[in-house]
């Protein structure tokens, strides 16, 4: 009996674009690709954790809708721990106390712990605690205090955790890129309208009419310029054997005012890459 290579997911965060993953999801699970690992960050780890559980894509699409009808993304009404918890009450009501031991298919959350500066693998335990951790974005939302760690979102440090999944045995690796390619033509966004994904005139950048960029656009350009640079190193030396990218890069990371539209783009990507997923998933186990 032929037996296939272990195949893993990688799931990366970006908040509303990581809705892309639904859509790839909905494919993988069409074509029945089989999926035996998911590496998540942030919203690439609420999908993935939902969907390791049994929910199909599109009842994890529902659910995120209902989720955005709370409004707890919008960062002028409530506050960071609010906003929090009403994330916690979505993903209590969802998964109860549910432990990563009734998962179907293992996840591993990646998270940040912001007192020592290192990357946590988060894999044991209750579930809603350690995917708050992991979509915990500076600035939105406050740090996890989990055992005895301040964690923020993985995506401090990178989105894409491609590197756990080879670490953790897989012999072929599907990853869903859908962290932004760093700005060229305008590289002094401020910070709140490229979250947002909405222009907000007051804060537009300095740099207009022969100015400075302002305090906030510059230090947002140095932050994109060294998590860029991270990212793109970590790819390029765990490279995914396919890697999906859907064109969700107009969505800023908190602006879930159209849900459907980024789905569409995972599934229009996938489909893409269909034949190469399929080749994967045919790949026998090495002997």
């Amino acid at each position: 009996m032929t037996h296939r290579s272990k195949i893993a997911l990688v799931l990366g965060g970006g908040g509303s674009r990581g809705l892309a993953h639904i859509g790839v999801l909905k494919v993988l699970d069409r074509e029945q690709i089989p999926i035996d690992l998911i590496v998540g960050t942030s919203m690439g780890g609420i999908i993935g954790v939902l969907f390791a559980l049994g929910y199909h894509p599109s009842e994890i699409g529902q659910g995120i809708s209902k989720l955005q009808q709370t409004s707890f993304f919008n960062l002028k009404m409530l506050t960071r721990r609010a906003r929090q918890r009403h994330v916690k009450q979505f993903l209590t009501e969802a998964l109860g106390d549910k432990t990563f031991a009734d998962l179907t298919i293992p996840v591993t959350l990646m998270a940040v712990d912001m007192r020592h500066g290192e990357e946590v693998q988060l894999d044991s335990g209750k579930l809603v605690p350690a995917l708050l951790a992991s979509s915990a974005v500076p600035g939105a939302f406050p740090p996890v205090h989990y055992h005895g760690m301040e964690l923020n979102d993985g995506g401090v440090i990178d989105s894409l955790a491609t590197h756990v999944a080879f670490a953790r045995g897989a012999a072929g690796v599907i990853a869903v890129d859908v962290y932004p390619e760093l700005e060229k033509e305008n590289p002094w966004i401020d910070p709140i309208s490229a979250i947002m994904g909405i222009a907000l005139p007051a804060l537009s950048n300095g740099h207009s009419h022969g100015k400075a960029p302002n305090i906030a656009s510059s230090m947002w350009r140095a932050t994109r310029v060294m998590t860029w640079h991270l990212h793109q190193k970590r790819l390029a030396d765990h490279p995914p054997h396919v890697l999906l990218r859907p064109d969700v890069d107009r969505y800023g990371s908190l602006d879930f005012r159209d849900i459907d539209t980024p789905i569409q783009a995972g599934v229009e990507e996938a489909e893409r890459y269909l034949p190469q997923l399929l080749r994967l998933a045919a790949v026998p186990e090495a002997a």
